[in-house]
């Protein structure tokens, strides 16, 4: 009986939520569906898969999402299905591109990933959780370390870049690094920054008058 009047007052509980309940998982279904249509089986996935069919599978879907004797006819329901609308929509440029470049990943996740593992090696070395001075330090230069790659590995994938590649691509990486440096330089310690181009102005003007 003690087992039962407990079970009996957690059901209490959740009764009033029952509705709320039944609405959010109403909701979380409308994501899933956009996620099916995006990402969809193996087996139910036409062939070619292209951006405008894709693009248009949505549209249709968004569309009738919104329609007056759509899913979202509650208040807040509409309310919801008009924000995941206005998402899709603003990102709709680029949304649908990876279906016609082979090998574009659909989302960063992949990305983003990698990146929490070169913060987490990093704070494995330093000591710290803040590894933003290394990002700034290193720029786009962090993207090639690999904690999982052995020196070996590290060796034999190097060897496979030409020299003439290798220095092209250091110019466009040094370039970077040193635009992102400047930029964050004179956001956080903007009165140094400034001081340091009066001064190469003054010793351009010095130079030049000699």
């Amino acid at each position: 009986m003690h087992l039962l009047r407990r079970l009996i007052k957690v059901a209490d509980h959740r009764l009033p939520y029952a509705d709320q309940v039944a609405q959010l998982r109403r909701q979380r279904q409308w994501l899933i569906d956009l996620e099916h249509i995006l990402d969809p089986a193996p087996d139910a996935r036409p062939s070619p898969l292209t951006s405008q069919a894709v693009a248009q599978q949505v549209d249709r879907y968004l569309t009738d999402l919104l329609a007056p004797t759509g899913p979202a006819t509650e208040e807040t329901d509409h309310q919801v299905a008009v924000h995941i609308d206005q998402t899709l929509r603003n990102r709709w440029w680029g949304l649908f591109t990876c279906y016609d470049v082979p090998a574009l990943p659909r989302t960063n996740n992949e990305l983003e990933r990698y990146m929490r593992r070169i913060k987490t090696g990093q704070r494995r070395i330093l000591g710290h959780k803040d590894v933003h001075d290394f990002l700034i330090r290193y720029g786009r230069y962090v993207a090639c370390v690999d904690y999982r790659e052995s020196p070996e590995a590290l060796l034999t994938r190097l060897s496979q870049v030409s020299q003439d590649d290798f220095q092209r691509t250091r110019q466009a990486m040094n370039s970077a690094l040193l635009r992102e440096q400047k930029r964050h330089r004179f956001r956080h310690h903007q009165a140094d920054y400034l001081c340091g181009l009066e001064s190469q102005w003054a010793a351009a003007v010095e130079k030049s008058t000699q």
